[in-house]
């Protein structure tokens, strides 16, 4: 990911720029759009010069309607503006005498882009090559990009069938990853830490920003830690212990690439699995494909097989079962609480099933909120952890406690990536499976443990010892 594509008023200027050649298109543009489509039909150049004229209008006013989510690398929580900074961003690291740009928020960015628009008008200037050998303007190349994008209006089918359960060893380290999906210095740091610990298991509960694009995902594969070598980041991937779930960012290309490049990297079939051993379960759910649900809708769902296979797990045996998901069952913040309530549902449905019951989860990890909080166990029915700050940088949470009539929170990762920098530490989630003791560790980007808790199977949720946390940074 260019991080030029990350600031919100760069990305502004850019639709805007866009939206003027369209709306008075000349030579290069019907070049643009021709490419793009592969015709060189002129009706069809002209109504999909129209087409795209209505979408980057939508943009326009999207993109300057979108609240802030604290990041301070703009990643949007829409769609088509999530595609758009894919292709802006694809473009732009295609570019040799752009890539000067990529240091994360450059001074250019928040004092000149910001004032002056031409600024921009000159860098999308800048010629651009494909893998094709087609040289156009980098605004030109980015409208072709976005034609060659599907959308989640157009999702990918669904994988069929449901996958076997995966032994997991009774002694093993699990290492979670979320929101991790975009190659900057972060996740690359990131990477290099899960390198050094040397889990059987690395799953990454999805997001590959900004919309899981075909490059994008090969970026992701690139930089995923399982390696063969664990010592040689450039190494083969070790698809063994590998897994990884859909996120809505993926799903802004309609998953296309998330099912046909990542999960087969990984030798996983379905976007929906099953680590269990004798006392503990790991069950990794799609909650993506349908926009944050996980029970079938309609008859005939893709989701029906994953929710048929989930209440068969569920009744056949009894375990202590964590869940993992992309998407939030519950939230400290508003208006993510008020998203996060058609997931509730379902798990209310799912629940209410007979010989599953109320206990039946006994911790949820996820991502979606680029936060990493722990909930407090006595106001929800299972161990709620929100660990979806793998790679994007955003501002430190300074809040005390949850919005009124939200999740009540116990503890925030507060820590800075440096003094007075305002920038929340990456991190992720070990898992140290020892028998019926789970021990959970919260490990950032420098290396360094910032809290830990245990969990035993035998004890019940509430029945382990409580986190402490060891970096200090809690107020």
């Amino acid at each position: 990911m260019h991080e030029a594509s990350g600031s919100q008023s760069f990305v502004t200027q850019s639709i805007l720029h866009i939206q003027d050649q369209l709306t008075n298109p000349t030579a290069e543009l019907t070049d643009a759009i021709a490419h793009g489509l592969g015709s060189s039909d002129a009706a069809e150049i002209e109504a999909k010069r129209l087409q795209l004229l209505a979408l980057v209008n939508d943009l326009a006013k999207k993109i300057q309607s979108e609240p802030s989510h604290d990041d301070k690398h703009y990643v949007s929580r829409f769609e088509a503006v999530g595609l758009f900074q894919s292709a802006l961003s694809k473009v732009f690291s295609d570019v040799p005498n752009l890539q000067a740009y990529g240091d994360w928020n450059p001074l250019w960015i928040i004092t000149e882009i910001e004032v002056l628009a031409h600024k921009v008008h000159a860098l999308l200037g800048a010629i651009h090559q494909d893998e094709t050998g087609k040289q156009q303007p980098a605004w030109a190349a980015i409208i072709s990009e976005m034609l060659r994008l599907r959308t989640f209006d157009d999702r990918a089918p669904y994988p069929p069938g449901a996958p076997n359960a995966t032994p997991l060893p009774d002694e093993c380290e699990v290492v979670l990853l979320a929101d991790w999906g975009g190659d900057n210095d972060a996740a690359k740091k990131i990477a290099a830490v899960v390198r050094k610990q040397n889990p059987g298991y690395a799953i990454h509960l999805g997001d590959i920003y900004y919309g899981g694009t075909k490059h994008e995902c090969e970026k992701f594969l690139a930089l995923w830690p399982m390696r063969v070598d664990m010592a040689d980041a450039v190494s083969a991937i070790r698809p063994e212990g590998s897994f990884a779930l859909n996120g809505n960012h993926e799903m802004y290309s309609g998953g296309e690439y998330y099912f046909s490049t990542v999960l087969p990297a990984f030798d996983q079939k379905q976007p929906f699995f099953c680590l269990e051993n004798a006392n503990w379960r790991l069950i990794g759910l799609d909650t993506a494909y349908a926009d944050g649900h996980l029970k079938p809708q309609s008859p005939g769902d893709a989701l029906t097989a994953q929710w048929n296979w989930l209440v068969g797990l569920l009744t056949k045996s009894k375990k202590a079962t964590i869940f993992l998901t992309h998407h939030q069952p519950v939230s400290g913040h508003h208006q993510e609480f008020l998203d996060s309530q058609p997931l509730r549902d379902d798990i209310r449905d799912l629940l209410a099933i007979n010989g599953i019951g109320n206990d039946a989860i006994f911790g949820w990890f996820f991502g979606h909120e680029h936060r990493c909080v722990l909930y407090d166990d006595t106001a929800v029915n299972y161990n709620a952890r929100l660990i979806g700050n793998g790679c994007i940088p955003h501002e430190v949470q300074r809040e005390k406690a949850s919005d009124p009539g939200c999740t009540p929170a116990e503890y925030f990762n507060r820590k800075e990536t440096s003094p007075g920098s305002n920038t929340a530490v990456s991190s992720f989630v070990k898992l140290s499976f020892s028998g019926v003791k789970l021990s959970v560790e919260y490990v950032d980007e420098t290396f360094t443990t910032w809290g830990e808790e245990t969990w035993y199977a035998d004890g019940g949720r509430l029945g382990g010892k409580k986190f402490v946390e060891e970096d200090g940074a809690q107020p």
